[in-house]
């Protein structure tokens, strides 16, 4: 005679998935920064000192950078001599527009994580399934019962 499985196996697997999925969202959610990434440049005004043409060259800018005035190449042209812009310095001899930068969280990478989390949870559950499912019988066709001839 068979023993029967317990139902206790099944809540267990529930918690785990549950659990699972919990800390794969917190992760997804989390800050960045609280995570150990990096902090995105902060976005400084500055002004156009030198406008290049954007065939030939870039504009010069110039901003306060802790009580010094710096100068840099914009990865930009086509702005006026006295113009003010939204420049990220990423510590090189040239700057970027902040505009040119993508603003939100980089959730790309996180959102991979998580469906490669779950398509790993489903492909294993697919297994164990497949293994430890319960052996059914084969459907078996009846058949047709014998009518005797009525007398």
């Amino acid at each position: 005679m068979a023993v029967p499985r317990s139902p206790d196996r099944w809540v267990f697997i529930l918690l785990v998935v549950g659990l699972v999925g919990i800390g794969v969202a917190l992760a997804l959610f989390l800050p960045a920064k609280v995570l150990g990434a990096e902090e995105p440049p902060r976005p400084v005004t500055a002004t156009v000192v030198e406008s290049g043409s954007c065939g030939q060259g870039m504009d010069t800018v110039e901003w306060d950078a802790d009580g010094q005035k710096k100068q840099a190449k914009l990865d930009g042209c086509g702005h006026t001599k006295g113009e003010t812009v939204e420049i990220v310095n990423t510590g090189g001899e040239m700057v970027s527009s902040a505009a040119s930068l993508p603003v939100g969280l980089p959730v790309g990478r996180r959102l991979t994580a998580l469906l490669l989390c779950m398509a790993a949870l489903a492909g294993g559950f697919y297994a164990f399934l497949f293994r430890y499912a319960p052996l059914r019988a084969p459907a078996v066709m009846p058949t047709p019962r014998r009518t005797e001839p009525a007398p």
